[in-house]
């Protein structure tokens, strides 16, 4: 791959760094004025709307959006179909976990390289090789008829997110800037939710109409590899900064890593992330087994495993639209009133989420609409922060380090979040099911996962407390990297000996 950045040299771009960095208290006091008025003036240029809507660049973030559709289509027809390979393959609680975490095996491998060369090198490359690599894997472990066979192959399944999840909201932000690409990015971020709740239809739905659980993992791999094609003929990459009229060149990674930790309000946005994804990843796996194993507990055989997988497509698909798109409005008319609108958001969400996610787990032997009802509000108030996490993050980082913050905060959040949250409900659900005392599997099956999925609400206020605190930086981190784009200056780091 050729460098597509005509970038000097890490020894110059350190001599500049260091040089931002020594600026004398006088120095520096005297041009701030001068680099606020140019952040402003920045502003006022990129907040031109009409030119950033073009033909192009409504058919590259179409082409991110289906990768990111794609992405969870294919991720979430596995627990549309979980219970049905549980029972065929006779396996735990935990071996089922595992293979929804197993593609965190190949994500953390493939992903710091994806956020570095993101960075670096043509991304449209990248894509096409990654979303390849994945689509013929991915098709590949449709045709297996054992764990272990199936196991090895999920994991995988990474290669494909790992690809497109740091250099797709990187691509985003080099082609619009402010309400713009808040609206973008609501439509991006929902593709997720939409892409989960089709998953869950298709993969059921297909299985069913087929008679077996293989044809529900084949049909995603197709359509991405159709997508491949679609990328070779009709993206066109922007250049790093477009929107921002940004003159910044590449770090090293070292250094680029070392402001990412010091990025307090980004730190605070990951860290919160990965609690919230956590539970989206235990409730997404876990939530229709639940619900199934409620219904064989009080002998409800009017309502199939089919048609459950289908209501909780359904109920994840209008939520998360409805959720993203409400988060993504409030953001942008609260923002000019309350500059931490956003984190205040997402915080807030998170609180309220709880009580309601507590009813869905205690409510599950009553009536099946109270469970749906309670678990559409509950998701709906955590889908509120998808957007605006993916917000907080492209204004408070500068361009040439947004693929590997993507990448480090997508990788965070997978390893400790989606990854770890199946698996580990899995094992705390399998140690319970022993000590429960009764003549039904069902019933301990039943209450041991509901004991597992308890913890929970209190993952929730976690990340509902971190977004809140993450809010008090906000303004600071946003302002030094509008000044810093304004400038074309490297922000100033703590010094690093390389």
């Amino acid at each position: 791959m050729a460098n597509t950045d005509q970038s000097p040299s890490n020894g110059s771009v350190n001599k500049t760094e260091d040089a931002v960095a020594e600026k004398s208290p006088s120095s520096s006091a005297s041009s701030s004025s001068e680099m606020d008025l140019a952040a402003v003036k920045q502003d006022a240029k990129a907040e031109a709307a009409e030119s950033q809507i073009n033909r192009t660049n409504l058919i590259n973030t179409l082409l991110i959006c289906l990768l990111q559709l794609l992405n969870f289509m294919e991720r979430y027809a596995l627990p549309g179909i979980l219970p049905v390979i549980i029972d065929e393959l006779e396996l735990s609680n935990l071996q089922g976990g595992l293979l929804q975490s197993s593609f965190i095996v190949s994500y953390v491998v493939v992903a710091p390289l994806v956020g570095y060369l993101g960075d670096r090198f043509s991304r449209k490359i990248i894509l096409i090789v990654g979303l390849s690599v994945w689509s013929l894997v991915s098709l590949a472990g449709s045709y297996m008829t054992t764990y272990s066979s199936l196991l090895a192959l999920r994991c995988l399944g990474g290669i494909g997110e790992a690809t497109y999840s740091a250099i797709g909201p990187a691509m985003i932000a080099d082609m619009f800037v402010g309400d713009t690409r808040s609206n973008m990015l609501a439509m991006f971020y929902f593709m997720m939710l939409v892409g989960g709740g089709l998953g869950y239809i298709t993969g059921s739905g297909v299985a069913a109409a087929t008679g077996s659980w293989n044809w529900g993992l084949r049909v995603t791999p197709i359509l991405s590899l159709i997508s491949v094609i679609l990328i070779v003929i009709f993206l066109r990459e922007p250049a790093r900064g477009e929107s921002e009229g940004s003159r910044l060149v590449s770090t090293s990674w070292k250094k680029d890593i070392i402001y990412l930790l010091h990025n307090r309000s980004f730190m605070f946005s990951t860290t919160a992330s990965v609690a919230l994804v956590f539970v989206i990843g235990a409730i997404g796996v876990w939530g229709p087994q639940f619900v199934v194993l409620s219904r064989k507990v009080i002998l409800d055989q009017e309502h199939t495993f089919e048609e459950i997988s289908l209501v909780y497509g359904v109920i994840s698909i209008v939520s998360g639209i409805t959720a993203v798109v409400s988060g993504a409005l409030m953001g942008i008319k609260l923002r000019a009133r309350y500059p931490e609108a956003d984190a205040l958001i997402c915080g807030i969400g998170m609180l309220l989420s709880v009580p309601f996610f507590y009813g869905f787990l205690v409510a599950g032997l009553g009536p099946l609409y109270w469970i749906y009802i309670l678990s559409f509000i509950a998701l709906w108030f955590i889908n509120l922060n998808w957007a605006l996490v993916g917000d907080i993050l492209l204004y408070v980082v500068v361009p040439t380090r947004r693929a590997t913050a993507e990448t480090f905060q997508i990788m965070s959040v997978h390893v400790f979040g989606d990854a770890s949250s199946p698996f580990i409900i899995g094992l705390i659900s399998d140690a319970f099911e022993p000590l429960i005392e009764s003549d039904s599997v069902d019933y301990r099956k039943y209450r041991s996962l509901q004991y597992a999925l308890l913890i929970n609400p209190f993952i929730q206020l976690l990340s509902a407390a971190l977004f809140l605190v993450g809010s008090w930086y906000l303004l600071g981190d946003r302002d030094k990297a509008k000044r810093a784009v304004a400038n074309g200056n490297a922000i100033a780091l703590p010094r690093v000996s390389n």
